[in-house]
């Protein structure tokens, strides 16, 4: 039996942990609210709050809940458009009145939690984190320039809130129903010990793959291993010249993480490249490496980083590069049964350099044309080690092992970068789905890597280089 509480009410289900939370809170607690669009975590109309207990205040964050697998929700308090409903019109629901910011009104709910996830996720309330927060949200009729006329004027209002009680001003100032001010002690009250995990069942983590490629077979599984949320399995260690990043870590915990950001200067930049923040809040690294794409951008960085996965199953832990994982289209080296407990590489020191390069369609919310990252180790002028990755160039992420081998010992100049562009276009064996398709992504490889070494050695080679 799971428990959880949904706006102001405890509720139980016995449904399977597998379903969808959206059609949970739709079908079974009538909260129409709620909306259904892509069921593909594309549009938002279906975004709700899930609030955690942490150190004894709540923390929100923004999710798609057609991709949140039901048992995710347990032990959480779980916030849809009817739970921040009032006599009155809240100040964030208001503006989108007054600017003009709804029109037919079916995205409209996404929209308002989203910003409300904005105004509890405790980073600093700029127009820019707003218009982060609402990067998932689709709007096809309003116009996106009310909706911002709209957002501007919620972030005008939301500066005074109080940073060490934002919950509280919330609902002192009318944000937020009174109820809110009790959730923290009946979530302490209905504290669970720690969740032990089956041996054997359908492994899931975010969702955020499996509810889109294998809904029936996560809702109909009479076993499921839910990673997130277990003691263990979200950490982000850092000791003795390593990192260890639990599998169950999400997106949004890797690119708000300090210390990473201080290891890998730019990595919150490189992640804000990643899906949107909903998606972001509840997809896990592991995940996006057992889902084995060609084009993965954790993949990708992890990669050059040169990570390995420490994996268990019935025949006991192993240790395995990532960069030997997989062996062809949407193929990683692994057993069905065999889980993904973290990911590990070695801390990078002060003469290590790191790019990530992605082009798509669109700059955000967009699959990777061709994707690239380039770690290298300076000596003075001499690249004493290199790594070079790249995805969307051929069956699977891989490393561009002779390019790499090239590299080391050369010094970053002009003719270096044209001898490695040469080997790596050898390297790489772009699909072509439409005549110049395969043109085009060498002709974005040979950019990104030069735009690498620019970025790692910046002044020892420039765009003359390309002539």
């Amino acid at each position: 039996m799971l428990k959880l509480l949904v706006n102001d009410r405890a509720v139980e289900t016995d449904l399977p942990p597998g379903s969808s939370l959206v059609d949970f809170l739709r079908n079974d607690l009538q909260l129409r609210g709620t909306k259904i669009g892509c069921r593909e975590g594309d549009c938002g109309a279906c975004t709700v709050l899930a609030g955690e207990l942490v150190e004894g205040r709540m923390r929100y964050q923004s999710v798609a809940s057609c991709l949140s697998p039901l048992g995710n929700a347990e032990g959480r308090h779980i916030v849809t458009i009817e739970g921040i409903n009032q006599a009155h019109l809240s100040a964030i629901q208001a503006a989108f009145v007054e600017h003009n910011g709804t029109q037919c009104g079916f995205c409209t709910p996404g929209f308002i939690l989203s910003l409300y996830g904005f105004c509890l996720g405790g980073k600093e309330l700029t127009m820019a984190n707003g218009i982060e927060a609402v990067a998932g949200n689709i709007c096809r009729c309003t116009g996106y320039a009310a909706i911002k006329r709209s957002m501007a004027a919620i972030v005008d209002k939301v500066q005074a809130l109080d940073a060490a009680d934002p919950l509280g001003w919330m609902v002192a100032n009318g944000y937020l129903p009174e109820y809110f001010l009790g959730i923290p002690g009946r979530m302490a009250e209905r504290a669970q010990a720690p969740r032990a995990l089956p041996d054997t069942g359908y492994i899931l983590a975010g969702g955020t793959d499996l509810l889109i490629q294998d809904f029936d077979g996560a809702a109909d599984a009479a076993q499921v291993r839910l990673l997130s949320g277990l003691e263990g399995f979200s950490r982000i260690t850092v000791e003795s010249g390593g990192c260890t990043i639990g599998a169950a870590c999400t997106i949004s915990r890797l690119k708000d993480s300090a210390e990473l950001n201080r290891l890998i200067p730019g990595l919150a930049d490189y992640l804000s490249l990643v899906a949107s923040q909903p998606i972001r809040n509840m997809g896990t690294v592991g995940g996006n490496l057992a889902n084995a794409s060609p084009l993965g951008d954790l993949c990708v960085i992890l990669m050059a980083l040169d990570a390995t996965l420490l994996l268990s199953g019935r025949d006991g832990k192993r240790e395995v590069a990532l960069k030997d994982f997989y062996s062809g289209y949407k193929q990683a080296r692994k057993d069905p049964d065999e889980l993904i407990e973290a990911i590990r590489f070695e801390t990078p020191d002060a003469d290590t350099r790191f790019s990530f390069e992605k082009t798509s369609k669109r700059v955000h919310l967009d699959m990777a044309t061709v994707n690239s990252a380039l770690r290298i180790q300076l000596d003075g002028g001499v690249i004493r080690k290199a790594s070079l990755v790249a995805g969307s160039l051929g069956p699977s992420v891989f490393r561009l092992e002779r390019t790499s081998a090239f590299l080391e010992g050369r010094t970053v100049d002009n003719a270096t970068f044209r001898e490695a562009d040469r080997i790596a276009q050898t390297e790489i064996s772009p699909i072509s789905r439409h005549p110049g398709d395969g043109d085009y992504k060498r002709a974005l490889l040979r950019q990104q890597l030069l735009l690498h070494l620019m970025s790692c050695s910046p002044g020892s080679v420039t765009l003359e280089a390309l002539s």
